[in-house]
């Protein structure tokens, strides 16, 4: 002590070439600065050659993480938890995932949950988060979860089945299982990113970016495309910073309903059928033999317009006419 400035810049280097995004470096430098100021030595991170590193490493790198996690649609969860078998982990699994998904929680908030926070209510569940991601205090919040429509991923369910292997011993809601035998000891976070991982792989889906975030991204996701307002997916979710919850739920999706691309006939969901060229137009970049695509987006197009009458042949030679012109 003092930390040497080389020495951090060589390390924040380190950590970003290994893939660690921004938002991590920026966190290590704060518990450095923090470490420095309460033992009153001059901080590192202050130093001009530690903040043109990082400005570097912000324009070399970017802002954005590397790799979100993959958010799961329904039918993916639906798909997961029908390849799960029936056994005492099994059971388990499916209650994770299925609350986890429709709760929107973090991993650590799900393995944090304890018999006394989960209230059984006639419309489904209230769930208390004693301290998490965003309450470091402990103020505690709660999260409401719904009755499922369907028995298969019915959340209120699924976490019944588990709470009748487990039993009503106080202590953590979801334990380990050893040898079929169910403990009252409490999972991890990293276990519930490992299970979700193999039982995602397990149903046929590619697990490279399914992590536990997956769970929360998703519900996050599906509810944007079902319509669901924005301060309603905010309440559920729990984000303080609503830029997070638009920039990578909201945006993406209004981007995939709204994007010209759809009209531009590339889709072979609007493929009609072929035209060919005619060859009595030599002007025509149509020769014999060549092909065109005609999508029902025109063939709408061309139903409203004044050759909406004309007979097939003639549109044919407009068509023709057009396409020599461009």
């Amino acid at each position: 002590m003092p930390g040497d400035p080389l020495a951090l810049c060589a390390y924040l280097s380190e950590r970003a070439e290994a893939g660690k995004a921004n938002g991590t470096l920026d966190m290590s430098c704060t518990d450095i600065r923090h470490v420095h100021r309460v033992c009153g030595v001059e901080d590192p991170v202050a130093s001009e050659v530690v903040r043109q590193v990082r400005r570097g490493l912000l324009r070399t790198y970017g802002a954005a993480p590397r790799r979100l996690a993959q958010p799961l649609t329904v039918d993916e969860i639906r798909q997961i938890v029908g390849a799960i078998d029936r056994t005492s982990i099994g059971v388990r699994d499916t209650a994770i995932i299925l609350l986890g998904y429709a709760s929107a929680m973090r991993r650590s908030e799900i393995v944090a949950l304890a018999l006394t926070d989960v209230e059984h209510k006639p419309a489904g569940l209230l769930l208390n988060i004693r301290k998490s991601k965003m309450d470091q205090e402990g103020h505690g919040q709660v999260v409401a979860v719904a009755q499922g429509q369907h028995a298969a991923t019915d959340p209120v369910a699924a976490l019944a089945a588990w709470r009748a292997l487990r039993g009503e011993t106080p202590g953590a809601l979801f334990t380990r299982i050893w040898s079929s035998s169910v403990s009252l000891e409490s999972l991890s976070g990293h276990v519930v990113a490992r299970m979700l991982r193999a039982r995602a792989e397990a149903a046929g889906l590619d697990g490279t970016r399914i992590t536990a975030h997956s769970l929360r991204a998703g519900h996050a996701t599906a509810a944007a495309l079902a319509g669901v307002p924005l301060d309603r997916i905010a309440a559920q979710t729990r984000y303080k910073d609503l830029t997070v919850l638009v920039n990578r739920y909201i945006r993406p999706m209004e981007a995939l309903a709204t994007t010209s691309s759809r009209d531009l006939g590339l889709s072979t969901s609007m493929v009609v059928g072929w035209v060919y060229g005619s060859p009595a137009r030599s002007n025509s970049c149509c020769s014999r033999g060549r092909r065109r695509w005609v999508s029902r987006r025109a063939a709408m197009s061309a139903s409203t317009s004044p050759a909406a009458s004309l007979p097939l042949a003639s549109l044919h030679i407009l068509a023709s006419r057009r396409a020599a012109s461009r």
